[in-house]
């Protein structure tokens, strides 16, 4: 479960970019380009398709880091903590003095040294496999750094995790496997990687502003005939580049179109369920029936930031937000912000579906993971309730999607 019984949240709309430019940027002379889908569940599909590169998943990473054994795993067990397995014996720890930036025990591995026993059992891990003791970080990953010791050998390694990455879930998973989640075509990562000598990452960071990290041989630069995903994302074209471990990285300087990200947790979150049939009362007595479907509704209510509060939300929710969000149109609402599985009720869990795994999680029986859904809200009142422009109360209905 997640240590905060008060998580930040999010929402974020579907978008449509078929009808903008096949050319998105460059690199360098080299045009960045890809034919764009009409119907991306969110900005994260579109920018990394919930997935990380060819050779750039953790567990990918940490095979061709080892100096010892030859395969690993990295991935959620049944119990909601990260799993690391292996061929051979270890033990690990996290390495908080790597001077890396930005490093932090994504893992919840702890500065002490575990060590490996049996495996779970679960698919996909090895036969050598330990769970770290504490919950995984949720949220952007910027940098983790990793001691691992081979057991009954001298072999000894540090595994290093730069360049950042959406979160842990998205850093596990390889982009192209196939999975419910996985969007391997019309990515903006995918696109610039193809014309990327070495890696590049696109991603939304803990404030709801897009990233790119990139280590490349060319600058990136906007198509200037044509903006819109341009400033969709965020971007004014004016940005200046920074270097973070070794990645030169872009920061847009306004919060992504379709992205609501408040600075505190929401103030309510309850289920309004509506069963729908057709009924008829028998001549003889009594009634019969035909039905038609159950529908449930989140009913969310959330304080939305104004301009003395700790960041200023208002104009972008009415004209960045809400233009996305029109009535009957898809928004994913992650009940935790920075874990982008699936919402799943403990009900629903079987041999076949774990309770916690890459896609999905029952943490709090469903009240945690992102709930795919539509909008049914088609109005917003936003009256301050005092004359301090502080925040204002914003209530939203989002009718739950059944597949």
């Amino acid at each position: 479960m997640n240590p905060s019984p008060s998580p930040n949240f999010a929402l974020l709309t579907s978008t449509d970019f078929s009808n903008v430019a096949a050319r998105v940027g460059s690199r360098g002379a080299t045009p960045v380009t890809s034919t764009w889908s009409s119907d991306y569940e969110d900005v994260i599909s579109f920018l990394n398709g919930r997935g990380m590169g060819t050779n750039l998943d953790l567990s990918t990473l940490l095979t061709t880091s080892s100096n010892f054994g030859t395969t690993w795993k990295v991935a959620i067990d049944a119990n909601d903590k990260v799993e690391i397995s292996a061929d051979v014996a270890f033990k690990i720890q996290y390495n908080s003095s790597s001077g890396l930036t930005g490093v932090a025990d994504v893992f919840g591995i702890g500065t002490s040294f575990i060590t490996s026993g049996g495996a779970s059992g679960i698919s996909p891990f090895l036969a050598n496999s330990l769970s770290a003791p504490s919950d995984w970080i949720r949220g952007e990953i910027v940098a983790l750094s990793y001691t691992i010791r081979e057991v009954g050998g001298a072999s000894e390694f540090t595994f290093n995790f730069t360049g950042g990455a959406q979160d842990l879930i998205v850093a596990c998973r390889s982009r192209g496997n196939g999975d419910i989640d996985d969007l391997n075509t019309g990515t903006l990562e995918g696109a610039d990687k193809a014309v990327t000598s070495t890696d590049t990452r696109w991603f939304v960071n803990n404030d709801g502003h897009v990233v790119n990290s990139a280590i490349a041989t060319a600058a990136w630069s906007w198509n200037s005939s044509d903006t819109s995903i341009r400033d969709y994302l965020g971007f004014t074209g004016n940005e200046a580049v920074t270097l973070v471990n070794g990645y030169t990285t872009l920061t847009a300087t306004h919060p992504c179109s379709g992205v609501l990200v408040p600075s505190r947790p929401y103030q309510q979150n309850h289920v309004n369920v509506e069963n729908v049939g057709q009924s008829r009362r028998r001549i003889g007595g009594g009634y019969t029936s035909n039905y038609i479907g159950t529908y449930r509704t989140s009913v969310l209510g959330f304080d939305l930031d104004a301009r003395l509060d700790l960041i200023d939300l208002y104009q972008h929710f009415i004209h960045k937000w809400v233009p996305h969000a029109s009535e009957g149109e898809r928004v994913n609402f992650y009940q935790v912000w920075g874990d982008s599985r699936r919402s799943l009720i403990t009900g629903d869990v079987t041999s076949s579906q774990p309770a916690h795994d890459l896609i999905f999680t029952s943490s709090r029986n469903g009240f945690e993971g992102r709930i795919r859904a539509s909008i049914i809200s088609n109005q917003f009142d936003l009256m301050f309730p005092n004359n301090m422009r502080r925040r204002v109360p914003v209530t939203m209905r989002l009718e739950h999607l059944n597949e």
